[in-house]
């Protein structure tokens, strides 16, 4: 009772662990269904073999008979010639292994009178019934010829009863020969045999494929425990970056606060730490936004609402903004508008973090000279251009520049701040609103950095019309 307690809690576990995993029940049903269908196929295609094979003996037995019975019509009562030709005619054609004339006798039975098996001659049919049979149907009954299957232990052959005719055209005997079949059972068996090794080989390749997708099915598991590590980080990252706001806001709410407080008279020294623990709050908040934007990034949640808009105005509205930092390093901020209105179909709001993210990158790695900002139409698109006389990236850093954490790193970026993902969020949202980011620089010259968005419909139509006009 106990060990049938085991085997049942082991065939149970064994049913649950196969419902849990359904690939392994059709990987199963391949490895039976695959070599089933491939050895019914080669069996219904054997069979078909080996009947045509027989049709064809057949046809070829009865060929030989009328030849046999046109040899020896003309020597009909000269046993000796008869023997003679019939001995030839079994040398001639291997497949034969019996050749014999029978004669009718009173008592209802045949005799013997010529053989390929000379102990035969003279003796009567009665040991095989089959063929005693046979012959009086045939000798009775208007059908000119039998033939029809026999063997004798692991031998096939083919049977043929055939009339003998005189010159007369009166019947004298029959024609008895035996054609054997075992060239084409070799050959039969030759095929089944080779059917069996491809079936045996192909019962390996499917139980190598199913080994292959249990290895797969593990890599499938791996890879679905990786997406839910990398759904909880971003979970982690999106709640750390929210708790992450609540107290810096405070900070610098606080901050300010002591700041402008008039009642707060306060030393060069503590002045000069605040100002440092704002600069410091505002770059935390940074990197916290940074991270939180990477979160819905990576997690295909970050919130766009796409409307057509002028983008000139929103370009021109990111640039008053940039002032500001710009002037505070001493660069000038040249801003370069198309002649009208621009229409593009984006979201409004991440069109000004782009631009923001642009400049403020072109102030941070511009140490003097100027920033020029400029909105164009070319080829039915919105041309953003960011163009600074800052210090230049190379070839090697602008084939990484817009991947994750990439950052310049050299003796003239060492000291400044930053973590590498604003320049791959900017490449994000772009992407997302069907645009266009790309970066030509010269080190020591500057970069210009263009954004390509297509028009809105509204603004082709316009476009066209316009083109049409001139060429009129």
């Amino acid at each position: 009772m106990e060990k049938k307690g085991k085997v049942g809690n082991l065939f149970s576990k064994a049913l649950e662990f196969v419902k849990g995993n359904l690939n392994i029940l059709y990987s199963l049903m391949l490895l039976v269904c695959i070599p089933a269908a491939f050895f019914v196929n080669n069996y219904l295609m054997n069979s078909n073999y080996e009947k045509e094979i027989d049709a064809i003996t057949r046809k070829n037995a009865l060929l030989v008979e009328n030849i046999v019975n046109n040899l020896i019509q003309e020597h009909v009562g000269d046993s000796a010639t008869i023997q003679s030709r019939i001995e030839r005619v079994k040398i001639e054609n291997e497949e034969i292994l019996e050749l014999a004339i029978l004669r009718p006798e009173n008592s209802g039975n045949f005799t013997v009178v010529n053989s390929t098996d000379p102990a035969q001659i003279g003796q009567p049919i009665e040991d095989d019934r089959f063929l005693l049979t046979q012959s009086s149907i045939i000798w009775n009954r208007s059908e000119p010829a039998v033939a029809y299957l026999d063997s004798s232990g692991s031998q096939r052959y083919w049977r043929v009863i055939k009339k003998l005719f005189d010159n007369d055209n009166q019947k004298i005997g029959l024609i008895v020969a035996s054609f054997s079949l075992d060239d084409s059972d070799a050959r039969i068996n030759g095929v089944i045999s080779e059917s069996y090794w491809v079936l045996v080989i192909t019962i390996l390749i499917v139980v190598l494929l199913i080994a292959n997708q249990a290895r797969m099915l593990d890599y499938a598991v791996t890879v679905t425990k990786l997406q839910e590590v990398d759904r909880m980080k971003d979970m982690f990252m999106s709640m750390a970056s929210h708790e992450l706001r609540t107290p810096l806001t405070a900070i610098k709410w606080y901050l300010d606060a002591l700041r402008e407080n008039k009642n707060l008279v306060l030393d060069e020294e503590s002045n000069h730490y605040i100002t440092n623990l704002l600069v410091s709050a505002k770059r935390l908040n940074s990197l916290v936004e940074d991270i939180l934007e990477v979160s819905r990034i990576e997690g295909n949640r970050l919130p766009m609402e796409i409307s057509v808009f002028d983008a000139n105005a929103v370009v021109a509205q990111s640039i008053d903004e940039m002032k500001s930092p710009a002037q505070e390093k001493g660069l000038a901020l040249n801003l370069k508008l198309n002649d009208k209105p621009v229409s593009i179909k984006a979201d409004p709001n991440r069109l000004k973090q782009i631009v923001v993210n642009l400049v403020g990158n072109a102030i941070k790695y511009t140490l003097k000279g100027s920033i020029e900002v400029s909105t164009s139409v070319k080829k039915e698109e919105l041309v953003i251009s960011v163009a600074d006389t800052g210090i230049g990236i190379s070839s090697e850093d602008q084939a990484k520049l817009f991947k994750k954490f990439s950052r310049i790193i050299n003796d003239k970026t060492r000291d400044i701040l930053g973590t590498g993902l604003g320049l791959w969020i900017t490449f994000e949202i772009v992407k997302r609103m069907q645009g266009k980011v790309s970066v030509e620089s010269i080190e020591g010259v500057g970069s210009h950095f263009t954004v390509r968005f297509p028009l809105a419909k509204v603004e082709w139509a316009a476009l066209k019309e316009q083109k049409n006009k001139q060429k009129n």
